[in-house]
């Protein structure tokens, strides 16, 4: 044997005596890993039932805890005690709902009644005589009611491209609702 085979097999016993070494401390680690969850499951066991006898909680940070969920129900409550006092003051959700979103539905009309169903973006604007609604049509296009997309501009007219929008089927559906809503509410004040 060469003393280089020699030295390349001592290497390669240094790296398996080194493995096993690595081995039997990973071994080692998951062992007390396993040790260390078995009694914080146990320490959390024995807090819950220490605390299911006494009124307050052993540490603080969990007594922080529950004052926290105490205000989260509190506010939860304040909302939901609001949230029915105006569905009362306005007779359904749903006509809440509508309310909310005057504007939006609003813009949905006016694109609905253009010719051909589709109205350009400077065109809708000088209709409704503010510039501030954009914002109802940017909405619209998020919630998926509109489509936008340009169009070359009609032969004649200064410009490149404008924008067009145009109804979803989703936003019809929309006005549907709407529409059937006002034609109940006010079918029933005439009964009354």
């Amino acid at each position: 044997m060469t003393r280089k085979s020699a030295e390349l097999i001592g290497e390669e016993n240094k790296k398996s005596t080194k493995k096993e070494q690595v081995s039997s401390r990973d071994n080692n680690t998951w062992e007390n890993m396993g040790l260390m969850f078995y009694y914080k499951s146990n320490d959390i066991n024995n807090e819950i039932k220490d605390m299911s006898f006494s009124g307050k909680a052993i540490h603080p940070e969990l007594e922080k805890l529950s004052k926290e969920d105490d205000k989260l129900k509190m506010k939860l409550q304040v909302m939901q005690t609001l949230t029915e006092a105006t569905i009362q003051r306005v007779g359904s959700f749903e006509k809440a709902i509508f309310q909310m979103n005057k504007g939006l539905l609003h813009v949905l009309n006016l694109i609905n009644q253009a010719p051909e169903g589709k109205i350009s973006t400077r065109e809708l604007l000088r209709i409704i005589n503010s510039t501030s609604m954009h914002k109802y049509l940017k909405e619209a296009e998020e919630l998926g009611f509109i489509k936008r997309y340009t169009e070359r501009m009609p032969q004649g007219q200064k410009g490149g491209v404008m924008i067009m929008n145009s109804l979803t089927e989703e936003g019809r559906v929309l006005l549907k609702l709407h529409d059937e809503l006002a034609s109940s509410s006010r079918e029933s004040r005439q009964h009354q």
